[in-house]
Order: structure tokens, then sequence, then C-alpha cells
């Protein structure tokens, strides 16, 4: 059935012509494979060097007076005079059978048998001495009832177990090394107990080499009970593996349950074919209740398959099936039923019309989709019609030497179903295909537009930077550099200014040009090198200014946020000091010193500027100065950077500054750097 995903409807089937071609192979190969097998059954060559194997196809029947079903040990102990010269034989072709009349059915198990004994003789040629010995094979008896084999009047082989379900699919192969005496002719008995009325069936006897018929009887058996039972096991499991995935997507996967279902019934349907000279265990009368239970189930569950596969519920033909397959059942059940042998051929004829319903929907179907899986069920359905009545003639004894094919219907349907699952999985795996390699385009397009958007912004955030860097520039020169040419050219064009030193303010706009220029060189967060570009710009104007400069710094933990802009400000802030310390404090050393300290827990580094000049009166702690020069200046740049300012006047003479600087910022501040 292919474990189909059909919670209520089953999608078209993606590739035709795929369908067409996986389900005509996976056809084409069972049917070569029974093919095969039928014809190795019919024509086993014969190995060189030995006699050919006889084919006998008359025996001579006599009917018995015998009372008995247990047949003697020998033939000098028959309660009917087998061996007596008297006895009246008559010549019949094999195979033979004996037509079963119902109305005249007894019971076997209280009734006497109808006894007939049939007589062969073994020819010398087909009894010579070979490597592997001489055989006896017959392909099929078939009866209610028990059979016995004599060779040269000794018991060779019997029948046992129930006398109903008994070993009529097993093909006989005995070996008649012990029995006979090779290049001797032999003489075989068949003993055939029957219940009245039933009738049964003896085909053709085969007797030679093992070499020669090994193939044959090989063949045979794999035919009629091997594979059979082989089909029955993977039906099992693979209605185990549905049945763990309908508990586990019950929502989603009915068709799932009723495959475990199929294969349930399939193994109680075929019971009958796979009995051996040992039996189940079971009553005989509820063996045959079993297996028709199991056939009609079956029916039953393929029945709502094909409403699946069809997309139709209908509930009308669903529900007389439903009542009319559990009346039969119910109404032969052993308890309340008819006798055993009567019940047998009208359990057969009773799955006639649940066939035939079931073959109407898959037809029905097929006709409606008109798709390849939905034809090629159909079409093993009306194949699986003819293959049915088939099977009825030959348990009225009809063909004896033909196979039962009842037991190959549903493997042809299960075959369709698993190939229409295949064609149904392998469409899936195109459409995932092609959806990949659909999404595998969307993403590489995604992908480069991605790339051209994300190089836009990088050149959009390039261009962002560059005129920020340049506004920032430009700022700067324009409020530090372009204030202090503005105020060198009022002292010039002003004669009451005369007495100020324009010298000095020229060199001031000439520092505050180096600083900017310096803020742009990368530091790698050093804030030594910072400190040492200062000391490089501003060491010539502090000493023609009369200023001795200490320089008492060690080694500082990286800054990670030492940009350029943040690097302006800490310049800006120690030139504002050192500039204040020139103009007001009349000091003659400046020392300037660096180290690690923590600021409120804080881990941070700081930059201390001590000079001996006249002490600086700080400001309050927390004040914040007005305007953008000076103190204001300083505290406005140290709360851009995150840092902290202090002075403190020493009890002598001179200021100590220390700048804070923390060695990693939680947020940034913009602000403006204007001197």
């Amino acid at each position: 059935m292919g474990l189909p995903e059909v919670p209520r409807t089953i999608p078209a089937y993606g590739q035709p012509l795929a369908e067409w071609r996986n389900s005509l192979s996976g056809i084409g190969l069972l049917l070569c494979l029974i093919a095969s097998l039928m014809l190795l059954a019919g024509c086993s060559p014969s190995p060189g060097n030995l006699p050919p194997a006889a084919h006998l196809t008359h025996a001579e029947v006599w009917s018995s007076p015998s009372t008995q079903w247990e047949p003697p040990h020998t033939l000098a102990e028959s309660d009917d005079s087998v061996l007596a010269s008297g006895t009246s034989w008559k010549t019949v072709a094999l195979p033979d059978a004996k037509p079963r009349v119902i109305a005249g059915a007894a019971n076997p198990e209280s009734e006497p048998p109808q006894v007939l004994w049939y007589r062969m003789a073994l020819p010398a040629s087909a009894l010579a001495e070979t490597p592997q010995g001489p055989r006896l094979y017959i392909p099929r008896w078939q009866s209610v009832g028990t059979k016995a084999l004599y060779v040269n009047g000794q018991l060779l082989w019997q029948s046992r177990g129930s006398r109903v379900w008994n070993s009529f699919n097993r093909p006989i192969w005995l070996d008649l090394g012990g029995a006979t005496r090779p290049g001797e002719p032999a003489v075989l008995y068949v003993r055939a107990a029957m219940v009245e009325g039933v009738g049964g069936a003896l085909s053709s006897v085969w007797v030679g080499p093992d070499e020669v018929l090994g193939n044959s009887w090989r063949v045979r058996n794999v035919l009629q009970v091997d594979l059979i039972s082989m089909l029955r096991g993977a039906y099992l499991v693979l209605g185990l593996f549905s049945l763990a995935v309908w508990l586990i997507r019950k929502r989603e996967a009915s068709a799932y349950l009723l495959f475990f279902l199929i294969s349930i019934c399939q193994v109680f349907s075929s019971l009958h074919f796979l009995v051996d000279e040992r039996g189940f265990g079971l009553p005989d009368d509820w063996f045959a209740w079993l297996t028709l239970a199991g056939s009609q189930g079956s029916l039953l569950c393929f029945f709502y398959v094909f409403c699946i596969f069809e997309q139709r519920q209908r509930p009308r033909q669903a529900k007389a099936l439903l009542i009319y397959s559990l009346a039969v059942t119910l109404a032969a059940i052993p308890v309340w039923g008819p006798a055993l042998t009567t019940m047998l051929p009208l359990l057969r004829f009773s799955l006639i019309p649940t066939f035939l319903l079931v073959m109407y929907v898959a037809v029905a179907g097929a006709w409606r989709r008109r798709t390849p899986g939905s034809f090629l069920l159909a079409g093993w359905m009306l194949i699986s019609f003819p293959m049915g009545l088939h099977d009825l003639v030959l348990q009225n004894y009809q063909y004896i030497e033909n196979i039962y094919l009842s037991s190959y219907i549903y493997l042809g349907i299960i075959t369709l179903f698993l190939v229409i699952a295949l064609n149904r999985y392998t469409s899936a795996l195109h459409v995932a295909a092609r959806a990949s390699a659909t999404l595998t385009e969307r993403l590489a397009e995604q992908e480069r537009i991605l790339a051209i958007t994300h190089e836009r912004l990088r050149e959009a955030e390039r261009s962002q930077t560059l005129l920020n860097e340049r506004q920032r520039v430009m700022r700067d020169m324009h409020d530090g550099v372009g204030s202090s040419l503005m105020s060198a050219l009022r002292m010039v064009e002003n004669p009451s200014t005369a007495h100020l030193d324009v010298a000095q303010v020229l060199r001031e706009c000439i520092d505050d040009l180096k600083v900017s220029i310096d803020s742009l060189e990368p530091v790698d967060a050093d804030l030594l090198a910072l400190l040492a570009n200062l000391r490089f710009r501003l060491g010539q104007r502090l000493e023609s200014a009369g200023l001795k400069l200490h320089w008492a710094v060690q080694d500082l933990p990286p800054l990670p946020w030492l940009e350029a802009q943040n690097a302006l400000h800490v310049l800006r802030i120690l030139q504002e000091v050192l500039t204040n310390i020139v103009k007001h404090s009349s000091a003659r050393e400046i020392t300037v010193r660096t180290g690690q300290a923590d600021w409120q827990g804080v881990p941070g580094v700081q930059v201390c500027i001590e000079d001996d000049g006249t002490p600086y009166t700080p400001p309050p702690p927390g004040e914040r100065q007005p305007g953008r020069k000076g103190i204001g200046n300083i505290q406005a740049r140290a709360e851009a950077l995150g840092a902290h300012v202090q002075w403190h006047a020493k009890s002598t003479k001179g200021t100590e500054f220390t700048l804070w600087l923390p060695l990693e910022r939680h947020q940034d501040h913009a602000v403006s750097d204007k001197s």
C-alpha cells in the first residue's frame, strides 16, 4: 500500500511518466520472478550421465471397504485385502479427482471414511543408483482426510495432524534409498482416506534421481509454501511499522492503521496454505472461521484504502459492505454455524460479493482519476478476479497440479501500493530538489543584494565618517585656531591694544593647530603616545617661557575608546591646563605624572600636572563653570569623556591638577569641541 500520507485526500502524482515507468518495472520484476520460478519447476535440465526421471501419469485405483482412518503399518496388515489377487483395480489418468458432493458431506471426526487405493509401478530405470539416490516427488494431493504412501509393501509416509487442515499445499518429497534396491522396479501404493461426499484429488507422480527432480521440488515448494510465508512475514513487519507511524501521527495517517489491519488479516487468511504436519493447535472449525474473518477483514480494509486513494467517502457502499462482512463473519461462527465440510466451500463463495465491490471501487477510481497508479491498481484487481475463480476451481479438485494464486493477489496490490508510494516519494524528492534549487537561487540573489546594500552602507558610513571628521576638524579649527587668529587680527587693527603680545597669540594659534593635527594621528589606544606628542608640541614653548618640564610617566593599560575625537578632548584639556599655568601661575617648574587609579571603585588611569607657582583656588566639587573657555571648557570635555578633573592647591605654593580617565566607557557623549 506504500504507507501514503493521506489524512483525507491524496494529491495527484507529480511525475506521470516516471510513475508509469516505475510501476511497470515493479510489476514486471514481480511477474518475471514468478514466471522464472514456474519455468524452473516445469523444465529441470537433466544432468549428464544420470537416468531420466519417470513421470507417472496413470495409476490403478480401487475403492476399499475399509472403515479405518489410520493407515496400517504394512500392506500385509491392511483390513481390506488390498494385496489380494481378486481385487478389482481400474486404470485412471493422473491427476485423478473425486468430485465434491456438499449435500452428502459428513463429519470427519465421527463418520467413517471413504478409502481409495492407488497402485503404480516404479520403473527400474528411475531407481538406478546415483550419488544422491532416487526420490519420490508428488506436487500435490488434496482431500479432507489422510494420505499414506507404501513402497514395496512398507509404510514410507503418512499425513498427520488435522484431517481438514492438513499439509495439502506442501509437495511430497521422499527418499527411496532405503525402500528400494538400485536398478530393480518397485510398486507404489497410495492410501487416501476421505470424508464421504467431500472428495479429493491426487496429482501425477515423479520418481527419479535427486539431481534431476531437486530443482522442480524446490521451486514448487517455494511457490506453494516458502514465498507465501516470507510475504506474510514482510506484510507483518510493514504492518507493525505502520502501526508505530499511526500511533505517532494519528490525525494525519489513517491509511497507516489500515495497512496494519490488512497485514494482520493477511496473516490469518493465508494460514491454511502454511499448515504442516503439526498444525497450529486450533480446532478445525475455528481455524476455518479465522481464515474467513481474515479474508473478509482484508477486503474491507482494502475498500477503505481505495476510497482514500479515490478521494471519495462512499458512505452507502461502506455501510453495506461493513454490514455484509460482519453478518457473514458472525454467521460462520462455529457455535451456531453449519457443519465444517459444508461451510468450507460456502466461505469461499461468500468472498465474491465483497471482492466485486472492492473491484468496482478500484475501477471507478481509475476511471475518475485517470492516473497511472489508479489504472494499475484497477487492472490488477480485474486480473485478480479470474485468479480467485481459478482457486475456487482448484479447491474443487480441478487443475490440481496448478498453484493457488489467491495468496499472490494481495502481493500484486501491495506491490503496486509500494510502487505508488515510491513514485510519490521520488516525486516529493524532485519537488524538494526543485524547491532547494529555487531557494538556493533566491538565497544567492539575496546575498548579492545584501552584498550590494552592505557595500552601499559601508560607502555611506565611510562618507558620513569622513564628513563628521571633516566637520569636527573644521569646527575645532574654527573654535580654536580661527578664534586665535581673529584675536590677533583685532590686536593688529586696533591701536589701543598694541601693548598686547601679538606673537604670543600667534604662537597659541599654532599650538592649537598642531594639537588638532596630533589628534588625527593613530595612537592605538596608547595614552602615553598621545602625551608624548603633546610634549613634543608644547615643550619648546614651555622652555621659551622659562618653565622646566619634568616627565615622570609610567606604563599604562590601553584605552580602547581613545579614538581621534576623544584624543582631541584629552589634548585640549591638558593644553588648557598648561596654558593657564604659563599665563597665570608664575611657575618655574612643571611635573607631569601618570599612573593607574580607581574612581569610586571604577578602574582607570590618571594624568597629574603639578606646578610650583601661585596656588589656584579650585571650583567647588561638582560645580560646573559657565562658558566654553577655561575651566568650563575643561569640565565640558571631561564630561564628554566620562572622565573626572580635580584641582588641589598646595599648602606652600603651587597647584596639582588631576585628570582621571576610565579604562572602558559605557556611554559615549557627543560634545562639540569649541575652545
